[in-house]
């Protein structure tokens, strides 16, 4: 009997609370093909027979009873013939992680970027871990000049991407905890990424391009409504801040009351500096 996810958990939450339950695709499925629930009025009604038959179900097509129970790989799912490869497995992105590694300022990775599992990344020895926010930003960094002129006088450099719906924030928070080396965040210049940067266990600092190349593109590119929007989330924490760096960006974003995406630091360069910095930051 080959199950999809959504009849696997109508399956799990009857095994878990044997409420009665309204008309559904997956009710009449289960009613008429395994005999399961007595149909009442509007809704299927179950006993604790019928629970026990979930039961028995589950435990022969090797399912796990509970969606919090341990899931296999969609791989070993080839120990149940007939069963979809999808139904009770792990999402093939589970516990993965994206990264670059530089050394001296040169990638050793492959172009673009790799996936391993955490604990193949936690295996690295990187005298520097750097949290990118953003995903096209991790795949793009060697484009990011002034990112690569900051590497190049550290050994080893282990770039993760923070995390998003494919490879998960968790996953990426759990790996980046395993190291004790220095680490530099590389966020949004905006309270919500400041913020990121101050919740890193070991943060050395967040990392901006110089400031007179930080101020122009700050100035030139107005995204006033990155400061606005996030301040009142973000500033009550900021403003109690005691990391001198973080600290010191906060009271220039407080001046400037501006923002800027990480994306948008790609192409700074000195030709940037058109507008001088004293200019720039009344």
């Amino acid at each position: 009997m080959n199950l999809t996810p959504i009849e696997l958990r109508f399956l799990q939450r009857l095994l878990a609370d044997r409420r009665d339950r309204p008309h559904s695709a997956s009710a009449e499925r289960f009613y008429v093909d395994r005999k399961i629930g007595t149909p009442i009025g509007r809704k299927f009604v179950y006993s604790q027979e019928d629970v026990e038959r979930v039961r028995s179900l589950l435990e022969a097509l090797r399912l796990p009873l509970a969606a919090s129970d341990q899931l296999i790989d969609r791989a070993d799912a080839v120990l149940r013939p007939g069963i979809s490869e999808k139904s009770g497995t792990v999402n093939p992105h589970a516990n993965t992680v994206a990264f670059k590694v530089f050394a001296g300022g040169s990638p050793t990775t492959r172009p673009g970027y790799q996936v391993a599992s955490v604990e193949e990344v936690a295996g690295l020895t990187p005298d520097l871990v750097m949290v990118v926010e953003n995903f096209e930003t991790l795949r793009q960094l060697e484009r990011y000049q002034w990112v690569i002129d900051r590497l190049t006088s550290v050994k080893t450099a282990l770039t993760i991407f923070k995390g998003d719906n494919i490879y998960r924030l968790d996953d990426a928070q759990n790996c980046i905890s395993l190291f004790d080396c220095p680490v530099w965040g590389f966020h949004d210049f905006d309270p919500a990424g400041l913020h990121m940067s101050l919740s890193i266990r070991n943060i050395e600092e967040h990392l901006v391009p110089p400031q007179g190349l930080l101020a122009a593109a700050v100035v030139a590119q107005k995204r006033s409504d990155l400061y606005f929007n996030q301040y009142n989330q973000y500033a009550g924490a900021l403003d109690l801040c005691d990391h001198p760096q973080i600290a010191a960006l906060w009271s220039l974003m407080k001046r400037w009351q501006k923002g800027l995406p990480q994306e948008w630091m790609r192409d700074l360069s000195l030709t940037t500096t058109n507008t001088s910095q004293d200019s720039s930051t009344t």
